[in-house]
Order: structure tokens, then sequence, then C-alpha cells
């Protein structure tokens, strides 16, 4: 990860974050985070996600490059797609990590620090190079957005 910009929302969820440097020379050292969670609401399996990819392109962004959409599966997304992410979430608020029981975040406000692994083992395999990530949370496809950001990210090879 770059860099990640909170983008406006309803104040369901705000996350400050900051990252250590990702470092080209060094593509899989563990970037450590350093962030605050508020959580007005419980986060479960209630909300859609969607995610809009833009491509980094002959010195410019090539908008809505992939689209993907993730209906009413918010909380187990987060769990299934991002494992690493939900891990250090779970570890500062309490959450669940086992597959078979329900997925829940419950409110409140956290400090989530610590390294993290930002690889997305069940997302499609994506061309390498650098992407604009531009992710929403809502309750459904026309309410209001619950959370927002945009993160400006590498995608690399997996390591051999």
């Amino acid at each position: 990860m770059n860099t990640y910009t909170s983008c406006p929302s309803d104040g369901s969820a705000v996350v400050h974050l900051r990252a250590s440097h990702f470092r080209p020379a060094r593509p899989y050292d563990l970037q450590v985070i350093t962030s605050n969670l508020s959580l007005t609401r419980d986060v479960e399996d209630n909300f859609w996600l969607y995610l809009d990819l833009a491509v980094r392109n002959n010195n410019e962004w090539k908008e809505n490059a992939f689209i993907v959409k993730f209906a009413n599966i918010g909380c187990t997304t987060i769990r299934d797609q991002a494992p690493g992410i939900y891990g250090i979430i779970a570890k500062s608020t309490g959450a669940p990590t086992d597959k078979n029981k329900r997925c829940f975040i419950p409110k409140g406000q956290y400090d989530v620090n610590g390294p993290v692994n930002w690889t997305l083992p069940n997302f499609p395999i994506m061309p390498y190079g650098r992407y604009r990530i531009h992710l929403r949370a809502r309750g459904d496809p026309n309410s209001p957005v619950r959370y927002c950001a945009i993160v400006d990210c590498e995608a690399i090879p997996k390591p051999g």
C-alpha cells in the first residue's frame, strides 16, 4: 500500500490509518500500520462492498478498469478476501477468526496496530501494476455510504 485516504461517508465506520513505506526493493516485507478504528454500529453481513479499481498506465489513471461488487456479505467478504487485514482487526476488537462462526465486529473505538499482510488469496488474479482502489460500503445499493476509502497500492507477483 502506498497511500490511504478517507472519503465522505455517514460516519458509521471511520478509519485513520498510517502505514510504513512500501519499499519496491523489498516488496514482500510486511508493512506496519498504525490506525484508529471507530465503529458506530456492529459490522456484520448486512452491507455491500463496492470496489472500483483504476489502473495506472501511460502516466495517468484509467478509471473503472475493474469493478467488483460483494452483495450483502460484507464482514465475511473482509474475512475471506483479506484475511491479513481481518486478522489484525480481530486481534484488536475480539472478533471471531473461526470461519465456522458468524462474522461479527462489535461497535466501539479500537487501536489497530502491527504488521499486516495485504495478500488477497481469494481475489481474482490481477495484472501486475499500480492500482487506485475506491472502496465503499453501503447497507444496500441505494443507501448512504457507511465507509469510504481510496487506497493507492501495487499488485506484485507471489513470492517464488
